[in-house]
């Protein structure tokens, strides 16, 4: 994976990259007391470095978080451009909170790796990492959270995002072909479209630089139903 984007010393990029993978795993496998768990249908989430694990409150997973089990997870990296690398987690299971499921009427955990050891694998490369750096909230916006963040929107609010543009622009929402976003970072989005104009671009300029995922996401969802122009 090229570093060479990020600013800063060599450790922050390598935390940063880190922290991307975290935020955008493509598989994910976990140890408890040295032997696998499967993880079934529990949902991966980050906060701040803490890997999270929403799971069946009688799972294996929510009873080894009960007796605070040491736990190792191994994730390789769904991040574009970052395939063949992998982050190392250890520490310690805990419980942090209840979750209700949307679908079923039973109730779920979410259980929390507290890491006492990171490693991560970049380009072949290991790297141990210093654990204040890891969990630093400067990487909070990484490149593996804006690349889940443009995925959702394009997965689960695509239609918003076309009657956007057709609202925008004056175009009949039938002749908007193709709608996608690209190039997110915490100051704008590209926006991209396809009427039978023709294929349009425009860079979306946030008003200021987004410092949260929750300013993020305000300032992409304001920005996504500006005027264009």
């Amino acid at each position: 994976m090229d570093l060479s984007f990020l600013a800063g010393p060599p450790s922050y990029a390598v935390a940063a990259a880190a922290r991307s993978i975290l935020a955008c795993p493509a598989t994910a496998v976990l140890e408890v007391d040295r032997a696998p768990l499967p993880l079934d249908d529990a949902v991966i989430g980050d906060r701040d470095g803490r890997p999270t694990l929403t799971c069946e409150a009688t799972s294996p997973l929510a009873r080894a978080a009960t007796s605070r089990s040491v736990a190792r997870l191994r994730l390789t990296s769904g991040v574009s451009g970052g395939a063949g690398d992998v982050l190392v987690l250890s520490g310690r299971l805990v419980r942090i909170d209840t979750a209700t499921c949307g679908s079923c009427a039973e109730e779920h955990l979410v259980v929390a790796l507290d890491p006492a050891a990171a490693l991560v694998t970049l380009a072949g490369q290991r790297h141990p990492l210093p654990l204040a750096d890891f969990l630093s909230p400067a990487h909070r916006l990484n490149r593996g959270y804006l690349q889940r963040s443009l995925e959702h929107v394009e997965t689960h609010h695509h239609d918003d995002l076309r009657r956007s543009v057709a609202h925008s622009t004056g175009t009949p929402p039938d002749d908007v072909i193709a709608v996608s976003l690209r190039d997110l970072d915490a100051r704008g989005v590209t926006l991209r479209w396809v009427d039978p104009g023709g294929a349009h671009q425009v860079r979306l300029r946030f008003p200021r630089r987004a410092t949260s995922t929750a300013d993020l996401g305000r300032l992409l969802r304001e920005g996504i139903g500006a005027p264009l122009g």
